[in-house]
């Protein structure tokens, strides 16, 4: 495992209790109750990146399926501990152990941030093959340029590697790894926590 990627593993090991202070109360619900709109019937959701669970426990309580992933085992024990109706594994968003065409929906909240640019079309086309046809994806990005190893002040200076798109940017990546792009929009959000304003895009498969 790269380097980057391994600090960015540890600083969420070692914040997670202050990760589910700070982030419990940010869910963004126009936004999932909108997925879950566009997701209409669907039923199988796959929560990319779930971290401690938050969002994961917002699909099952309205009755969906829910199979979350991350790469740092401690959030998914705490996942585990929190939102027992849903199945996590410790997996890799790079390389998913799931069939083609297997989820009705991919949500993936801040995940793709700390994926490096030079995979970011290789990792989006594994949420696209994992996706059924018709099938939806959201995904949310801090909007900014550049990335690489930078302290995150909010939980005591831990480094997280961090990769910042513009609007024209993603889009153009998404179209290559084959999604149809539904809606783009920017939001500026919760301005004591958020660093960057936020990209916000729903896709189709």
């Amino acid at each position: 495992m790269e380097d980057n990627l391994k600090k960015t593993i540890q600083s969420y090991d070692d914040t997670i209790e202050e990760y589910v202070e700070k982030c419990d109360p940010l869910h963004p619900k126009k936004d999932s109750d909108k997925f879950l709109e566009y997701l209409n019937d669907g039923n199988r959701i796959l929560d990319l990146g779930c971290g401690p669970g938050r969002d994961a426990r917002v699909f099952v309580e309205v009755g969906k399926e829910v199979v979350g992933v991350d790469l740092s085992e401690k959030m998914i024990e705490k996942a585990k501990e929190r939102v027992s109706e849903a199945d996590f594994k410790v997996m890799d968003i790079r390389d998913l152990d799931f069939a083609d065409s297997f989820f009705d929906g991919v949500w993936a909240s801040a995940i793709f941030i700390h994926i490096p640019k030079q995979e970011i079309i290789e990792s989006l086309g594994e949420t696209y093959r994992v996706l059924k046809p018709g099938g939806i994806f959201f995904l949310s990005l801090k909007r900014g340029e550049g990335e690489g190893l930078e302290p995150d002040k909010r939980y005591g200076g831990v480094e997280k590697y961090w990769s910042f798109f513009k609007e024209d940017e993603i889009k153009e990546n998404l179209r290559k790894a084959g999604f149809k792009i539904i809606s783009c929009e920017i939001q500026v959000r919760d301005p004591g926590y958020a660093t960057n304003p936020w990209i916000y895009i729903f896709c189709k498969k």
